[in-house]
């Protein structure tokens, strides 16, 4: 959004007030998730030569790991009315639901808000109301907050809102801008195009504004559960590693050490200056525009370069030990990987991952195999970060249930009770969980075998021998709960 100001200034002449500043700082964050943060992974040499960073890219790794705890395939959305969940599941399974939702995560984590519009394609416009036919089909739009505007809050709750797209063509550009807007009579969708002096511009074959009838929006809004503490934010979330700069930097920083110690085994050559060829190269300092003339040493390669070191001298009375001179240090592998992994804990527990999550081994980063409920800090904020994706999920599951009622004839109600819902105990820790299990097994809801095997970790194999075991020493319990010699 901050590479151009035409909307921001568009929507400012239609009397709303976004600010264009905060733009920037999503920029920034994007380069983290990038890869490729050009104040700080490059760099110069002693020669004035531009080099960059080794760097473990643990931005995106982070946002990854998120994405992959909040939602799995064992998620489901559910309604309680069946001609709901029938239309529901049609409907996901066409937009490929369980694919786009990771990606959607991972992106309003990086980026602190992920934008979902529920868009009809191949409507028909009768007296502003929208008309299906055959070719009308329901699609799921998803832009990251560089790419959103909000336009009115209340209570928190972004009500109205403006989605903006770019396009290039024959070096001019043309802006795209979505508004929603919530009135008295439900939400009214506008389609404007501006070009780049800010000036409306018609295209044909887009629908100008149409009326839904409905206070249910037709786009959705997820972020990380974090208070956005950065001003004049206009009421969109904040990056999960905003905060976390610092420690994303110190695991660069320590990695880069670690590769470069290797690259190089340490080792140094100190030789006099009279034993190497010269080039002249003129540079131009950045800073004061000063031109300066320097002598270059032509190395065979860059490792050389790196690892040769020039010691002024003269030639005439140098000896074997100021001519050249080889110096060997330790290659600090072990402090090193202590480094990174000290980087590694702090840059987890900043984003909320808890301060285990990563560790540095064999060059490279694995994240901890232990149980989920093991780790407090990581239950607790996923459970938080869990809610806003429920809201998130269900909104959009409501907008296409409005559609199936308003639009396709499908005889749906949007207004039916839907949760997003896991069947395997999903984020609940140990000691709930356990008592879960119990309480179903007690109930009859959950065999011997079943019950070993989740609440004791054992193989099926391993439950039966231990159930076997357990009525031989104990024939009078055999029947406790109905079920003789359970297999």
């Amino acid at each position: 959004m901050n590479e151009n100001s035409v909307v921001i200034k568009y929507l400012k002449k239609l009397g709303y007030n976004p600010q264009i500043d905060y733009y920037s700082n999503i920029s920034y964050w994007k380069e983290w998730w990038q890869n490729s943060v050009k104040k700080f992974h490059e760099y110069h040499d002693q020669n004035g030569d531009k080099r960059e960073m080794f760097k473990l890219g643990m931005a995106k790794h982070g946002c990854e790991d998120w994405a992959s705890i909040l939602y799995t395939e064992k998620d489901s959305m559910t309604c309680d009315n069946d001609k709901n969940q029938e239309y529901l599941d049609k409907q996901l399974s066409d937009l490929k639901f369980d694919e786009v939702i990771p990606e959607n995560i991972e992106n309003s984590f990086w980026s602190g808000t992920l934008g979902t519009i529920v868009r009809v394609k191949n409507a028909i416009l009768e007296n502003k109301e929208l008309k299906a036919d055959e070719k009308t089909k329901i699609k799921l739009i998803n832009v990251t907050a560089d790419k959103i505007i909000p336009l009115r809050i209340e209570d928190g709750e972004i009500i109205d809102i403006a989605f903006v797209s770019k396009t290039t063509k024959e070096n001019k550009n043309t802006y795209y801008i979505e508004i929603h807007l919530l009135k008295e009579d439900g939400y009214t969708i506008k389609n404007v195009y501006i070009d780049e002096d800010g000036n409306e511009t018609k295209k044909d074959g887009i629908i100008p504004e149409y009326h839904t009838h409905s206070n249910i929006p037709l786009f959705y809004l997820l972020s990380p559960k974090i208070v956005n503490n950065l001003e004049n934010n206009n009421g969109l979330g904040i990056s999960v590693y905003a905060n976390a700069i610092d420690q994303l930097m110190g695991t660069d920083i320590a990695y880069h050490n670690y590769v470069m110690d290797t690259v190089l085994g340490g080792k140094k050559v100190f030789y006099n200056k009279s034993l190497v060829k010269y080039n002249t190269k003129t540079i131009t300092d950045e800073n004061t525009g000063e031109t300066i003339t320097q002598e270059i040493p032509v190395y065979p390669d860059d490792i050389t370069k790196q690892q040769f070191q020039v010691l002024e001298g003269d030639l005439d009375s140098a000896n074997e030990d100021t001519l050249i001179h080889e110096y060997n240090p330790n290659l600090r592998v072990d402090d090193n990987e202590k480094n990174i992994n000290l980087a590694l804990n702090l840059f987890s527990f900043e984003i909320g991952l808890g301060k285990s999550r990563y560790k540095f081994e064999n060059g490279a980063v694995v994240t901890a195999t232990q149980y989920i409920g093991e780790n407090q800090d990581l239950v607790s904020n996923a459970k938080k970060h869990r809610g806003a994706l429920n809201d998130y999920t269900v909104g959009i599951a409501r907008a296409i249930l409005l559609l199936g009622r308003i639009l396709f004839n499908a005889g749906t109600d949007e207004n039916d009770k839907i949760a997003l819902t896991n069947k395997d105990g999903f984020l609940v820790d140990d000691e709930t969980l356990q008592e879960q299990y119990r309480q179903d097994f007690q109930a009859g809801l959950m065999s011997k075998v079943t019950y070993l095997m989740k609440a004791r970790g054992m193989t099926e194999e391993q439950a039966k021998k231990e159930i076997e075991m357990a009525n031989n020493d104990n024939p009078q319990y055999k029947d406790m709960f109905g079920n003789k010699n359970e297999e």
